[in-house]
């Protein structure tokens, strides 16, 4: 029997809404250490403000505002890797709320795989640009 677009929505909807509750202390966490970080130490990266060296991440924030506001050669520059995770995302929301896929194994492994190829590609930079352009930048203001 086919369902209406309404109930298929709603189902979808349903099992969107069970995920964000399945992962509500992740959500609360990661809320949680941003305002901390935001409010006590005046950034988002604690590699940053603590070591004054960038973290393998640096630069994904600004790369996806700028892929936000349509400026997708910027965005490469700070770090290329802000499509692959775009790419990750919408693979993810294909499979768990179109697809009804519930083995994200493949899913798990492209993640992997995606970090591990991010911290080559930080230590690639940190031979060849650090400390210089940014992201790859030292920072003056650290703690330690």
């Amino acid at each position: 029997m086919k369902q209406s677009l309404k109930n298929v929505m709603s189902d979808r909807m349903k099992l969107f809404i069970e995920d964000i509750k399945s992962a509500k202390w992740v959500i609360i966490a990661i809320i949680t250490y941003f305002v901390f970080i935001r409010k006590f130490i005046m950034g988002f990266c604690p590699a940053v403000k603590i070591l004054g060296v960038p973290c393998p991440s640096c630069g994904l924030t600004r790369a996806g505002l700028k892929v936000l506001q349509l400026d997708f050669k910027g965005a490469w520059e700070l770090h290329p890797f802000i499509y692959a995770i775009i790419l990750l995302v919408v693979l993810f929301v294909w499979n768990r709320y179109i697809c009804l896929n519930k083995d994200m194994k493949w899913i798990q492994f492209l993640a992997v795989i995606l970090l591990s190829g991010m911290c080559v590609f930080y230590i690639y930079r940190m031979f060849r640009y650090f400390p210089g352009e940014p992201p790859m930048s030292y920072y003056e203001g650290r703690i330690c």
